[in-house]
């Protein structure tokens, strides 16, 4: 028998300390201003060595040397102590209390409750005497370390980094702007914008091998095999960054290494992407300029950019980053946590990264986004749609970019991205895709039919996004795959 008491009934429980190792934010953990608790952990998956130089980057929380973990003055003991789960256990009639904080609990609290070791000798459940165990297949109400790094609100559709609300962000703040205040909890000021900014266009190209190990593929192979393969390779270049071939732990509690190993990680993935995309499409890998943004390089690489001006359409670039920013973080997703999972061991941070992309390719996650266009484009034209919407209806066949776990209103990145859209379909620079005509045509019936509004069935980011990246390069999909997998999440992550 499990029952809330009132808050006066009981004492409070002290709370187990936390594993530590990966980071979910359970949608019941909401920031409150500027007030934030950031694991050292998180940051802990990209560090390099403890000779390091001081990092210019700063972080606005204080970190504690007991715990290894930065907590923001006001938020050490969370909710109510008063908050309490009275649990019986009918099994020997003995009760315990459980702290409620943020309307969680300690899954270590549940290690009390346990059997008697005369019990314990006829149990054929016996686990070492460890006391109760929680079984959630899919972690689907599990969450192993709070976060205030991202907060959403699924039925309202609210979607914040740091505080800082989307809406305050898009398309008011620059990617980069938006990098630092994930990483390091703040918005940089002007210099350490232009720091970061610079760091990232400066750093070091991968060396040879990375090359030859994403040009051993066909031009017509997946992207995400050969980012990996690139990461792997850079690795392999440099295994002094590797804490089992050091025999030592390079990076947890070493910020300096960790702001380092940032910076290299964010500026690798970029160059390693566009060196992809080159040998995809068969054209030459331009290096980054250190005078363009983020955004900028990365279109700078790919060969994105105006033959009499040698820059990237300003346009272009406004869309890339407005959608990058919508899609920077997004709590704990499936990639972030496979990262976080390898990192925990202490690994190397390219090495945790690779284990993302791995995860973020499959159709639930982010390849979402190019099976999305697929179907979209079975459909044909516009007068297909309401067949295609009367086959869901009756079972036959699914309809992909519409719905979202988290989301029970419309999903908020999907508000910013239609204007996008309609931004491109508006302007002279981008050619008209019909088959854009044929993803809008379905949002108007679905969106207006009770089928799925009923069932809180409405337009997810997947829909249009993939439509935002095929208006920069219309005849192949390559620029959506490659970009959307390998780089926005990455940032969250390393966050």
């Amino acid at each position: 028998m499990v029952h809330a008491t009132e808050p006066s009934a009981i004492q409070p429980v002290p709370t187990a300390e936390q594993n530590g190792n990966i980071e979910t934010n359970g949608h019941g953990v909401k920031t409150n201003g500027h007030q934030y608790s950031v694991s050292t952990e998180q940051n802990g998956v990209a560090q390099m060595n403890g000779d390091q130089a001081a990092s210019p980057f700063k972080s606005i929380a204080n970190v504690s040397a007991t715990n290894g973990q930065a907590t923001a003055p006001g938020r050490q003991n969370g909710g109510k102590e008063s908050d309490m789960l009275h649990i019986t256990d009918k099994r020997t009639g003995l009760e315990y209390d459980v702290l409620i904080k943020n309307n969680s609990i300690q899954a270590t609290d549940f290690l009390r409750i346990k059997l008697s070791d005369k019990e314990l000798e006829n149990s054929p459940y016996d686990n070492g005497g460890n006391g109760l165990r929680l079984v959630d297949p899919g972690f689907q109400n599990t969450a192993v370390k709070e976060s205030t790094i991202t907060f959403i609100d699924g039925r309202k559709g609210v979607i914040g980094y740091r505080g800082h609300s989307i809406v305050d962000l898009v398309g008011k703040k620059t990617y980069e702007e938006v990098i630092y205040l994930l990483i390091w909890g703040h918005l940089p000021s002007q210099q350490e914008k232009t720091i970061f900014s610079m760091s990232l266009a400066t750093y070091p190209l991968p060396p040879a091998t990375v090359f030859s190990a994403i040009r051993a593929f066909q031009p017509e192979s997946p992207p995400i095999p050969m980012v990996i393969a690139g990461l792997a390779a850079l690795v392999a270049s440099h295994p002094e960054h590797v804490p089992a071939i050091k025999a030592n732990n390079l990076y947890m509690g070493n910020m300096n290494a960790v702001d380092h190993q940032i910076i290299r990680s964010i500026s690798s993935v970029a160059v390693i992407s566009a060196i992809v995309y080159c040998h995809k499409m068969q054209r030459p890998f331009t290096p980054p300029d250190p005078t363009f943004s983020y955004i900028e390089n990365m279109l700078l690489m790919m060969g994105h950019v105006d033959k009499a001006t040698g820059k990237p359409n300003p346009k272009t670039v406004g869309y890339i980053e407005r959608l990058w920013v919508l899609t920077a973080d997004h709590e704990m997703t499936h990639s972030t946590a496979a990262l976080l999972h390898t990192a925990s061991s202490l690994n190397d941070p390219l090495i945790s990264m690779i284990s993302g992309f791995a995860s973020s390719w499959g159709i639930l996650h982010g390849g979402a986004i190019e099976v999305a266009y697929k179907h979209i484009q079975k459909v044909g034209n516009v007068h297909a749609v309401q067949d295609m919407i009367d086959n869901v209806k009756k079972g036959k066949s699914r309809l992909f970019g519409y719905g979202h776990r988290i989301y029970k209103t419309t999903d908020p990145r999907y508000v910013f991205i239609r204007d996008i859209i309609n931004e491109i379909a508006a302007s002279s620079d981008f050619e008209h895709d019909p088959i854009l005509s044929v993803a809008l045509e379905i949002d108007r019936i679905a969106s207006n039919d009770d089928y799925f509004t009923s069932r809180k069935l409405h337009a997810n980011a997947d829909l249009l996004a993939s439509f935002v990246y095929k208006a920069m390069d219309p005849r192949r999909l390559h620029f959506a795959t490659l970009v959307n997998l390998a780089n926005p999440w990455v940032n969250g992550a390393l966050a």
